[in-house]
């Protein structure tokens, strides 16, 4: 296959039948915490590991003691599974 069919093949693939490029139908999911900051679940574990790392120390600056730093963390960690799990079923 020639570079240029290759360049064709990929830009004609995002079109769709009535507008320029075809929009995504499936979207990342959200997680809220208590304090209303919604975190984004994406696909990389290490990269869900460090933002609930990061919401913890903000918590942390803010006076929570770390029983209540070890609940959040559980909790947060919990729902980013079961919205990751969703993300993985079959529609």
């Amino acid at each position: 296959m020639t570079i240029e069919r290759i360049q064709k093949t990929n830009f004609n693939s995002g079109k769709g039948p009535k507008s320029e490029f075809a929009v995504p139908e499936k979207r990342f999911s959200i997680v809220t915490c208590f304090c209303g900051l919604e975190i984004l679940v994406v696909p990389d574990l290490r990269a869900m590991n460090r933002a609930i790392k990061n919401h913890l120390a903000k918590h942390k600056r803010g006076g929570s003691n770390s029983v209540s730093l070890d609940f959040l963390e559980a909790f947060l960690t919990e729902q980013i599974l079961i919205e990751a799990s969703r993300m993985n079923l079959p529609e």
